[in-house]
């Protein structure tokens, strides 16, 4: 019997393995568009795989190059007689790795790192040449950057309220304000980082006196639906690798410049990517407030989880905390990710933890009417108990937990319908579980839809399921998912993993050992259960399946708790809030209420 072959993410950790005899004959580069899903998620580690006997790998590659890691591996592989191919995802393209090829890349990388330090090297040369402007006389400004360890100072609460103005509790901008996101390599149309930046900048829009304007690197249709005007600046060049990144945010720059010298903004907000502080060196220049937003960088990501070190990543690093440094006020999606940040040396009193959180105007039940016309065609029975899940289907979404459930859920009830909305890598587990025991007339699965198709769809829903899985290596789940605040907004019963943040945003909650004692539901929000657990999964769902007080309970507690800490609104008050000096509220004010 041939050996497997393993298809590994060495930023990541993560392990599948490939199925198929596909890879076997290749001695160049291929083109195979359904790779993908070829894959199942595979129970070893990469360090068990580097020890077994002529293991075949396949390394995912980020970037153009492989990385001074990724070539250690391939050198480990072959010389254990084993085959190794590089597989880059944005082209389809995979290529045999001979000892020849890989002493080809290896000098390759030296050559082009070398090439970047050099470059780097010049650059600080020329900025520490180059005058700063003095900053402006507007009382709006912050005046000049600080020079200490962790960089410019917080904004200060006397310096925010010049712009920032309450008004019977409400706090608002008197001006405008820029919003900036210049992933350019992400082209996204829907999903949580999409609906992420749209429902945000929604709620900045609204408390701006005159409005906000969005700079992005490709176009948001759903802002256009808000009537944000939207100005999209393209990059130089289209490649995403990890050298083009840094030449693509320095060309950026003076567009940023530019733009905020026409339209004198407030304050700028920034979704922070990699590679790129065109905003920080903007407002330093010109001493506008930089209010930084930070998801977790892939380069910190890499290192600390992956044990990977991206190609250029002393130049990527330099510039990631050099934007922390100038930020005036940095948000953070979770606690996690705060500790990233202060790990670079910055100080904790200019960060605040902000989670993600949900649009009520967008996300929420539907008239009775409405609801039962849409299960109908949705070729839903009035009697169906619906479970749903909507997200992208990735390696750290529990994936392999949801497929591996849903048959037992589903033999477990006969009410039990699935309608799952959404793509990504690993949708075939689940695609492969509902053809292989058959489940096909008790699964709906509309695939990735637009932003608002998906939220009306998840109204149909009596229960909805968040399975995250795991930590990431030794280090704890950073991420806020979007979809879990969007599902409290529905009054459906939610079964959720407890797993750092949305174990918090979750309690108080049930557990499978209330269902044994009988407990009260009193205000829980959800039952949590133990992540990567199948079995409690599936008697989580089915416990609430089954009860249809339980599930209306939990989800009216749950509504309760969106409309009160978790609505977008909520989120951007906590913002200027924190920047005036004062208590933020929305998760901070639900965790002291609990």
């Amino acid at each position: 019997m041939a050996s497997p072959t393993y298809v590994i993410e060495l930023s990541t950790g993560e392990v599948s393995e490939f199925v198929g005899d596909a890879l076997r004959d290749l001695r160049e580069r291929h083109y195979l568009d359904s790779f993908n899903q070829s894959l199942a998620l595979a129970s070893i580690t990469t360090d068990q795989v580097r020890q077994s006997p002529c293991p075949d790998v396949v390394l995912r590659l980020d970037g153009g190059l492989p990385s001074p890691s990724e070539i250690a591996y391939s050198r480990e592989i072959l010389m254990r007689n084993g085959r190794v191919y590089y597989y880059w995802p944005r082209e389809s393209a995979i290529e045999r790795v001979t000892r020849e090829r890989l002493a080809s890349f290896r000098r390759h990388v030296r050559f082009v790192a070398l090439y970047a330090r050099w470059r780097a090297f010049k650059e600080r040369r020329a900025a520490s040449a180059r005058p700063v402007a003095p900053a402006p006389s507007d009382p709006a400004t912050l005046g000049e950057p600080s020079h200490s360890n962790s960089g410019r100072e917080r904004i200060a609460g006397d310096a925010a309220r010049q712009f920032i103005t309450s008004e019977s509790g409400e706090y608002r901008v008197a001006g405008r304000g820029l919003y900036v996101r210049l992933d350019y390599w992400a082209k996204l149309t829907g999903g949580g980082s999409y609906g992420h930046t749209c429902y945000q900048a929604k709620a900045l829009h609204k408390v701006c006196r005159d409005g906000l304007i969005c700079v992005t690197a490709s176009p948001f249709a759903l802002l256009n639906e808000f009537d944000i005007p939207q100005i999209v600046v393209p990059s130089r060049s289209p490649m995403a690798d990890e050298f083009t990144l840094v030449e693509n945010g320095a060309a950026y720059e003076p567009v940023i410049e530019a733009l905020i010298k026409l339209y004198q903004p407030k304050f700028v907000f920034e979704r922070l990517v990699l590679g790129n502080c065109a905003v920080s060196r903007a407002c330093r220049r010109l001493g506008v407030p930089h209010f930084a937003e930070f998801n977790g960088s892939e380069l910190t990501m890499s290192r600390v989880f992956g044990g990977r070190e991206m190609n250029n990543a002393e130049v990527l690093q330099s510039i990631e905390t050099e934007s922390f440094r100038e930020a005036d006020l940095i948000c953070t999606v979770s606690d996690p990710v705060k500790d990233m940040v202060t790990g670079l040396g910055i100080t904790e009193e200019k960060i605040l933890v902000n989670p993600n959180g949900v649009d009520l105007d967008a996300y929420g039940p539907l008239p009775s009417a409405e609801r039962e016309s849409l299960r109908t065609s949705l070729g839903f029975a009035p009697d169906d108990v619906i479970v749903g899940f909507c997200g992208t289907f990735g390696g750290w979404h529990g994936i392999e937990v949801l497929a591996e459930a849903m048959p037992q859920i589903c033999r477990g009830s006969e009410k039990v319908k699935f309608l799952l909305i959404g793509d990504g890598n690993f949708k075939h587990l689940v695609t492969d579980a509902i053809s292989r025991h058959h489940l096909a007339a008790k699964v709906k699965d509309v695939g990735m839809v637009p932003q608002q198709e998906a939220a009306r769809l998840l109204a149909v829903c009596d229960v909805l399921l968040s399975p995250h899985s795991k930590n990431m290596g030794d280090k704890p789940f950073f991420g806020s998912p979007t979809k879990l605040f969007e599902y409290m907004a529905y009054g459906a019963g939610i079964v959720c993993s407890d797993l750092v943040q949305l174990g918090e945003v979750m309690r108080p909650a049930l557990t499978l050992a209330d269902r044994r004692s009988g407990g009260d539901v009193g205000v829980a929000r959800s039952v949590l259960v133990a992540p990567a657990s199948v079995s409690e999964l599936v008697a989580a769902t089915l416990w609430l399946v089954d009860d249809e007080f339980l599930r209306k309970a939990l989800g009216r507690n749950a509504q309760a708790a969106a409309a009160a800490y978790y609505s977008w609104d909520i989120h951007v008050q906590s913002l200027l809030r924190f920047a005036c000096g004062e208590a933020p509220i929305g998760y901070h004010e639900d965790r002291r209420v609990l």
